[in-house]
């Protein structure tokens, strides 16, 4: 499934979630299992699986970068504007329903709502398609592209706001009623949203601080990673593995199925069965697993048979916390620095001690870039670069250097 050139899953596997196990899909919007990645593709923990596998690129980025998107005035007025369009448009259709003579009527004017908020989906995909390319070739900085990222998740939730309107006012509709068209509309969004987009969105309206984010494109999918609150998230699109127009067809039994032989730490640790999901006719199905580190949402795709986005948070503490990667240090004037490597993007420890062993805060900083300080109990978690870099620490007039290079897949 995740497939990303200098990715191992040591201590990956990031998300807290449902188990799919269930058989029926339910009715609502949601996603179906994901063919999980093939062999050649997966990535493992380096202690022989003991967390959740990651879905990897399946080639080397064509670029990668960290930034921390915040408060952008232009941006979020933009994001305002966006709101009000969609508050306004669903009381434009409101004005158009209570107008018509008919229920024929009625159905012309909710299935060209429908076509809108299709065309304004493709335009959206295409935006995004267009930003990541240019990210990619250098055209555009790191700064623009997330948040363009996060304008774009901005949209979504407008569109799923005309969506709701529409499914809900077709309700009301004699013999009409428009749930699978809403479902498969929102299978249409699943590629261009996710919770970091979504953070990073609620950052430039300034309702949440600045979070440093990881990001890596590359011609087959975009890859995002974060920390939050003692939290892992990775959120992973791969484009090359949904085919829309394929003719093929799949089942939520034989998306589980495959989902479950290509997590199999994930199913094996799950602390409960989760809700699976299809959306609409678009052949994509969900599952999501609540394992004992954290959450897994997959999305599978009937067509190609494959997983082709992948959402996972884990647990960086407490008793089932997610496993730390090999270990580096170095020692000067009774300051050890050590480092847990990780895959690029993946969750890096660092920690500080004294000679006994004791925590010590000291500030810390990865490939040049000031990342935080160690807190009380020594350690910081961040994110790790995606080729070899040097952790600084110091701590008082101490400085203590290490150099890591990122965990491969095996």
């Amino acid at each position: 499934m995740r497939l990303i050139p200098v990715m191992l899953a040591l201590l990956l596997a990031l998300t807290p979630g449902a188990v799919a196990v269930q058989a029926s899909a339910p009715s609502g919007p949601a996603a179906t299992s994901p063919s999980l990645v093939r062999a050649d593709d997966a990535a493992q923990s380096a202690d022989g699986g003991n967390t959740t596998n990651v879905m990897t690129l399946g080639t080397a980025p064509a670029r990668t970068a960290f930034d921390a998107p915040s408060l952008a005035l232009g941006s979020s007025l933009a994001m305002d504007r966006g709101e009000f369009r969609a508050q306004l448009g669903v009381k434009t259709l409101d004005r158009q329903l209570r107008a018509a003579n008919s229920t024929e009527e009625r159905k012309q004017i909710l299935n060209r709502y429908r076509y809108r908020i299709e065309n304004r989906i493709i335009s959206l995909k295409a935006a995004e398609q267009q930003a990541t390319q240019a990210f990619s070739n250098g055209t555009i900085p790191k700064s623009e592209y997330l948040r363009t990222l996060g304008a774009i998740d901005s949209e979504v939730t407008d569109i799923k706001r005309l969506i709701t309107a529409m499914r809900t006012r077709a309700s009301s509709v004699p013999r009409f009623g428009m749930q699978t068209e809403a479902n498969t509309l929102k299978g249409k969004l699943v590629t261009v949203e996710g919770p970091i987009r979504d953070r990073i969105a609620a950052a430039m309206r300034g309702e949440k601080p600045p979070t440093r984010v990881y990001v890596a494109t590359a011609r087959t999918g975009v890859v995002l990673s974060t920390i939050v609150n003692g939290e892992y998230v990775r959120e992973i699109v791969r484009t090359d593995r949904r085919n829309p127009a394929s003719s093929a067809d799949s089942s939520m039994t034989a998306a589980r199925q495959s989902v479950i032989a290509q997590y199999p730490w994930t199913y094996n640790h799950s602390s409960f069965t989760g809700a699976d999901s299809r959306y609409g006719t678009t052949n994509i199905y969900q599952i999501t697993f609540q394992h004992t580190q954290g959450e897994l949402v997959a999305y599978y795709d009937g067509g190609t048979q494959s997983v082709f986005r992948e959402i996972q948070y884990k647990r960086l503490t407490g008793q089932t916390a997610l496993p730390t990667g090999p270990a580096v240090s170095n020692t000067s004037e009774n300051v050890t620095l050590t480092v847990n490597r990780t895959f690029a993007g993946g969750p890096l420890r660092v920690a500080l001690t004294n000679a006994t062993g004791a925590p010590l805060q000291g500030q810390i900083t990865v490939a040049g870039e000031p990342v935080g300080r160690t807190g009380s109990d020594g350690v910081l978690w961040t994110l790790g670069p995606a080729e070899q870099f040097r952790v600084s620490a110091t701590r008082d007039f101490t400085t203590v250097n290490v150099t890591a290079a990122p965990t491969e897949a095996p």
